[in-house]
């Protein structure tokens, strides 16, 4: 069992090179952009104007497979690290796609922090559609700005997990929401408890950079580009990119994440990193197990030879943006 056009590159981390990213940190103001909002209100605006799309269209869409493959990922990962009857913190639950997962993890509650209003709108709806046997409560709520302890009703809880899926790079706008980010996750995770998620490759994605001519400055394929402002200067914090994906993210401001930094960053709030790898890798491995296998094809990333459908090369080279990590509380 494989994917067309695999990638052969494997990486459980990255060495930081001397030229890939400057030494020095941006500023810790966050940037204006030229119609006056800050970055936060620019990613906020653009998830709150994403239509939830229904399962129908989801189905129709031009990157289903990708959608899948990523879905499982997120899946395999949650079943790891979660205990039965645990308690959730999952940050940037956006629409609440990952509802039914926690449910299939047998969790005792979850707690969704999101910056934009409808997706929190959303997630709510969503909620109240599914049979689920868990409690659930969202909030409209920074958790790159503000403590999370200012939310009442949650601030004596400790979690068993937090999860941050393809969130926690826009933190990197400044050294202080990543900071904050991690300050929120440490100080309301159990010794014990694991913070997972998954972020965009910086060393995948600065290489492509790379690559590309003199005066190049976006690549991409049929179904996602990535585009940067320059190439010259790669500060740790605040290098921003645009991305776009297929059905799903429109030219959005996003940043690197120096992965060495962020573990840096993390172990000094505790967290000590358990598990890192790219989607391609992680596939590579939880497929020999049988019920991740098994779990590929009942959530349509492989088909059966009656159900004919593959993921296009195009789609697989998308995978390839994002790694997955695992960090345990340690103190």
């Amino acid at each position: 069992m494989s994917y067309p056009h695999k990638s052969n590159t494997s990486s459980s981390s990255f060495k930081r090179k001397p030229d890939e990213f400057d030494e020095n940190l941006s500023s810790n103001k966050s940037r204006k952009t030229s119609a006056g909002a800050t970055p936060q209100h620019v990613v906020a605006e653009h998830y709150n104007s994403i239509e939830d799309k229904g399962k129908q269209r989801r189905l129709e869409s031009k990157i289903i497979f990708l959608r899948n493959f990523n879905n499982w990922v997120k899946s395999v990962l949650i079943g790891i690290n979660t205990p039965e009857r645990g308690v959730i913190l999952d940050i940037g639950c956006g629409k609440g796609g990952d509802l039914l997962k926690w449910g299939k993890a047998k969790i005792s509650k979850l707690v969704g922090l999101d910056i934009a209003e409808v997706s929190i709108n959303d997630a709510k709806n969503r909620f109240g559609k599914i049979d689920q046997k868990f409690d659930a409560e969202f909030h409209v709520f920074d958790c790159f700005s503000k403590r999370i302890s200012m939310i009442e009703s949650i601030k004596n809880i400790k979690f068993d997990v937090v999860s941050m899926q393809f969130c926690i790079h826009y933190s990197f706008e400044t050294e202080e929401k990543a900071k904050m980010a991690l300050q929120n996750i440490s100080s309301n995770l159990k010794k014990g408890g694991s913070f997972i998620g998954t972020v965009p490759d910086a060393y995948w994605i600065v290489k492509k950079l790379k690559s590309l001519g003199p005066d190049q400055l976006e690549f991409g394929n049929s179904i996602y580009s990535i585009r940067f402002e320059q190439k010259n200067d790669f500060p740790t914090f605040g290098h921003k990119y645009w991305f776009n994906l297929e059905d799903a993210i429109n030219d959005c401001p996003e940043y690197l994440v120096h992965f060495p930094t962020f573990k840096r960053m993390a172990s000094e709030y505790g967290l000590e990193l358990k598990y890192l790898d790219r989607f391609h890798d992680m596939y590579d491995k939880m497929k020999e197990k049988r019920q991740h296998r098994d779990l590929l094809y009942k959530m349509g990333v492989i088909r059966h030879k009656k159900q004919p459908g593959v993921m296009s090369q195009d789609e697989w080279e998308a995978a390839g943006i994002y790694k997955v990590f695992e960090f345990t509380k340690v103190r």
